[in-house]
């Protein structure tokens, strides 16, 4: 079986990783005030209106700070890399138009997460799906 070709792109994820990502600390700070608050015996009106409060300022934090930024992410044909650290690549959630991949880098440095949206890879979105999806090739002696 022939490996998948070698592939390079540039990558942000696209607003709607940008919304996952500012939208779950949003509902996790609506619902820890909310909970708060009906723990203090609050008008369930003022808990919902502190709720409502605390997850609006949570999507703006959450907002600027998961602004998207630019990925390298490349494949030579036998390794994976972003941003020119080498690991070995995992598909987590493949939607067709839009990945989520994990780079798993050597043991004392955390993983990577990549969002790839169809508009970010453009015309490399096949190579990229093929040679995410292809087998890992044996290695030269």
């Amino acid at each position: 079986m022939r490996a998948a070709p070698p592939v390079r792109l540039c990558c942000r994820g696209g607003r709607a990783w940008q919304a996952v990502q500012s939208l779950l600390p949003a509902l996790a700070a609506g619902a820890c005030v909310a909970w708060i608050g009906g723990w203090l015996d609050l008008d369930p009106a003022a808990a919902a209106l502190l709720a409502a409060l605390a997850a609006l300022l949570a999507l703006g934090l959450a907002w600027r700070a998961n602004a998207p930024r630019a990925v390298a992410l490349a494949w030579d044909g036998e390794r994976w890399s972003v941003d020119a650290e080498v690991g070995e690549l995992e598909v987590m959630i493949d939607l067709g138009s839009w990945l989520l991949l994990r780079l798993r880098l050597r043991a004392a440095v955390p993983a990577r997460w990549v969002a790839v949206a169809a508009g970010d890879a453009g015309a490399a979105m096949h190579a990229l799906r093929c040679a995410v999806h292809a087998r890992a090739p044996t290695p030269r002696p």
